[in-house]
């Protein structure tokens, strides 16, 4: 509502939970904000909207994500589970840390139900669960993604050099 959107367009930020009620809200943001004094319009509002990432973590259900697929494109869309994962409890051998990770209220099996329904709700587009799973976390950071192993047809591992701009 105050234009730090597009003052600060190179910042990239990641809204948790498919942008919880954001992508249900925004139209309504961007409508009632020049009653409150907003200078963008509430076209442009909505355009900012769209250009927020939005993780799966705990979010990625059916109809979740088709209603994320009519608000944005697949590629603001980026991989989350909200669990540290098996290895990290694999990592942890202290008492303390044992405990504190037997009260965390996500469990594994969370974790893989919503990576499930994401997994099935693309089942019929590689490319895009790929993207998601993958590709647009490292298109926002261009140069970690110049420096990662990237497996090409063949199975053989190949070093890419990505052209980027920091």
């Amino acid at each position: 509502m105050t234009g730090c959107k597009r003052r600060y367009s190179k910042v990239k930020i990641i809204l948790a939970h498919l942008g919880g009620s954001t992508p249900f809200l925004a139209s309504r943001v961007a409508i009632l904000a020049r009653y409150m004094g907003c200078q963008l319009t509430s076209d442009e509002m909505l355009c900012d909207f769209r250009t927020f990432y939005y993780d799966t973590a705990l979010s990625a259900w059916g109809p979740s994500l088709s209603a994320m697929n009519n608000f944005v494109p697949h590629t603001r869309i980026v991989f989350g589970t909200d669990f540290p994962g098996e290895w990290f409890l694999r990592c942890i051998e202290s008492f303390i840390w044992s405990y504190f990770l037997m009260s965390l209220a996500v469990s594994t099996q969370m974790s893989l139900w919503f990576t499930r329904q994401l997994i099935n709700h693309y089942s019929d587009d590689e490319i895009k669960l790929r993207d998601i799973i993958r590709n647009n976390a490292l298109g926002m950071f261009p140069a970690l993604c110049a420096r990662i192993l990237i497996k090409g047809s063949t199975g053989v591992a190949n070093i890419h050099k990505i052209p980027h701009k920091l």
